[in-house]
């Protein structure tokens, strides 16, 4: 489903724009993700989802609606993932600058003691975490398998890191949803 119209995720409750990726037609006729919602112009929103975009872009709609055939780049989803993974991993590094990091998961139960939100984030082939625990309230989000261990050591600058928590509101909402967005890139392949 194409949404064309910022209004309509507004208008109804059935459409939430953190599911959707914001793609806006540059000067030069190409189109781009725009992840950070600060490109001016015409634009329309894709579910973020790899085989529903590739899907979109076959069709006609998108030149009909900008009024032009506009150009894409043979790779067009795995740039979207690929723009969506640096983005968290450098949310994911601001987060460790302003303190709100916790790596490895003595740390991070430490903290979940004190704090009530917490977003974790588990790197591939680490443990998943256990089922029953502190770890599956209502206040914590878990997101595995979507990161290499290498990612996230160069995202927090520390060796052999298989779990990060983020325990700020406001970044684990942030990163939360494009790590939701990831996801919609990850599992349909």
């Amino acid at each position: 489903m194409l949404v064309f119209n910022k209004k309509n995720f507004l208008d109804r409750d059935d459409l939430n724009e953190d599911d959707f990726i914001k793609i806006s037609l540059s000067p030069d006729n190409i189109l781009v993700p725009d992840l950070h919602n600060n490109l001016p112009g015409k634009s329309v929103w894709l579910p973020a989802n790899k085989s529903i975009i590739t899907d979109i872009l076959k069709k006609e709609d998108l030149k009909t609606y900008f009024g032009m055939p506009a150009q894409l780049t043979s790779d067009f989803s795995d740039l979207i993932e690929k723009m969506l993974r640096k983005k968290i991993l450098n949310s994911v590094s601001l987060t460790k600058k302003a303190g709100s990091l916790s790596i490895g998961m003595d740390a991070i139960k430490a903290q979940l003691i004190d704090k009530k939100h917490c977003l974790i984030i588990t790197a591939k082939g680490a443990k998943s975490l256990p089922r029953n625990s502190v770890f599956t309230c209502k206040s914590v989000s878990c997101f595995e398998n979507l990161f290499d261990e290498i990612e996230l050591e160069q995202s927090t600058g520390k060796h052999k890191v298989k779990y990060v928590g983020i325990f700020s509101k406001s970044f684990k909402k942030t990163i939360q949803v494009d790590l939701n967005k990831l996801k919609g890139f990850i599992n349909n392949h």
